[in-house]
């Protein structure tokens, strides 16, 4: 038996704030992961311009709504990850040095399904790096501590 709908039919936006957040994550990270491994087949290069777009590209975003100190960029960090992914933030600090923890990052919970512990481990420097690159477009130093359940990200001003 088939159905079928005999005329245009609007489709319905229904699905709560929850599930539209999960959806998001998970499809960022199933993207993330096939640029990854298919930018390593073609070599260093090929991820480090990747690396740099995505940079410029958030710079350009955060620069965007006013980000000028470690604090303003935690939050804008907090909110627009929390907002957008339903990832789980907390954050404190003043203009100097500010930091945010990972309750629950939603993008790394919805890769870890698919991660062996040797690709959980590369994620992590990757993410490091990721974090000190941003800092360094700031002018600031990134640090970055891995704890259980998440990790604190931190921004000091140089």
């Amino acid at each position: 038996m088939t159905t079928a709908i005999g005329k245009k039919t609007p489709v319905e936006i229904k699905w709560p704030l929850a599930k539209v957040q999960e959806k998001t994550a998970r499809v960022l990270a199933d993207n993330m992961l096939a640029v990854q491994s298919v930018l390593a087949k073609y070599g260093p290069e090929a991820l480090e311009q990747y690396d740099k777009q995505i940079l410029a590209n958030k710079v350009e975003y955060y620069r965007g709504i006013g980000v000028k100190t470690p604090i303003d960029l935690v939050r804008a960090m907090g909110e627009f990850e929390g907002n957008l992914f339903g990832s789980k933030i907390e954050i404190w600090g003043d203009d100097k040095q500010a930091s945010l923890t990972y309750d629950s990052c939603a993008i790394f919970n919805a890769m870890k399904p698919k991660l062996s512990p040797e690709m959980e481990e590369k994620i992590g420097g990757y993410f490091e790096r990721c974090v000190g690159n941003l800092a360094r477009e700031f002018g600031f130093q990134g640090e970055v501590k891995f704890e259980d359940p998440g990790a604190t990200v931190t921004f000091t001003r140089k």
